[in-house]
């Protein structure tokens, strides 16, 4: 492939394009076209476990040698639980539940078929399914290792923040995705933004109801975004990423969809 994974890719929200090879033309051939080719999956293989040793590792060294930012967390933790109040407790409540499973889970499906059914290509529900699919494997592995107790209240695990990673995940693979389908501004600057800041709205969220300290959440976005910038790497150098999008949508003015020619 002429973009292998160590040349450096300058325009994360170009549409994924290739000049390697001819694009099947028959639809039978689209959807045997896989998203990733061996060298990719085994890209993203290696990040799952890399990150997993590296998050557990950290996750130990936190519980057991780590004092002085144990001691920062709790007073951070202390100082949340003291300026509690009803508003902001209805509110955070949103924020967390932004990225919770029971939304982040339907609406996975809901847009990977619609993806698939705008652009008769895996490529988008690849980066969206695969970014979340990976987070959410480091974030249980990495858990369930360090075992960090949460403050104080619940008696489930917290570290690292599974919400936080999942909103830079889910978020960010859909904003890139706007990106790659849109020279509409006001909708890539909406797209870009609510990915920015719905997972600090989140992480912020989860630390203020007591669900995790401030170096869960620190971690949990870390997590979440090399596993967004893994799977894209992945997907964009895939065989279908070479199939140009078979669109749906009518084209209008800046709204039109972009061709996968866009230089």
């Amino acid at each position: 492939m002429h973009n292998g994974y160590s040349s450096v890719m300058t325009d994360t929200l170009r549409v994924p394009s290739s000049t390697a090879a001819p694009a099947p033309s028959t639809a039978r051939s689209r959807w045997r076209t896989p998203p990733v080719d061996k060298r990719g999956l085994t890209l993203w293989i290696v990040t799952l476990v890399v990150m997993t040793a590296l998050v557990a590792g950290l996750g130990l060294l936190l519980v057991h040698e780590l004092g002085g930012i144990r001691s920062f967390d709790d007073r951070v933790a202390r100082w949340l639980a003291r300026h509690r109040t009803d508003t902001w407790d209805d509110l955070t409540e949103v924020g967390s539940f932004i990225a919770d499973s029971l939304v982040k889970i339907p609406a996975t499906v809901l847009l990977c078929a619609l993806f698939t059914w705008l652009w008769r290509r895996w490529t988008e529900p690849a980066l969206l399914a695969g970014a979340l699919v990976l987070e959410a494997s480091i974030f249980v592995l990495a858990a369930f290792i360090v075992d960090r107790p949460r403050p104080p209240i619940p008696p489930s695990g917290a570290f690292p923040s599974g919400h936080s990673a999942a909103a830079v995940a889910f978020y960010g693979a859909i904003a890139i995705i706007v990106c790659w389908h849109t020279r509409n501004r006001l909708a890539r600057t909406v797209a870009i933004a609510v990915a920015v800041v719905v997972p600090l709205i989140v992480g912020a969220s989860r630390m203020y109801r007591g669900m995790h300290h401030l170096s869960d959440v620190v971690v949990g976005l870390l997590i979440g975004l090399v596993s967004l910038w893994v799977t894209w790497l992945v997907v964009r150098a895939g065989p279908a990423s070479q199939l140009p999008p078979d669109r749906h949508a009518r084209h209008t003015g800046d709204d039109a969809l972009v061709s996968s020619s866009t230089s």
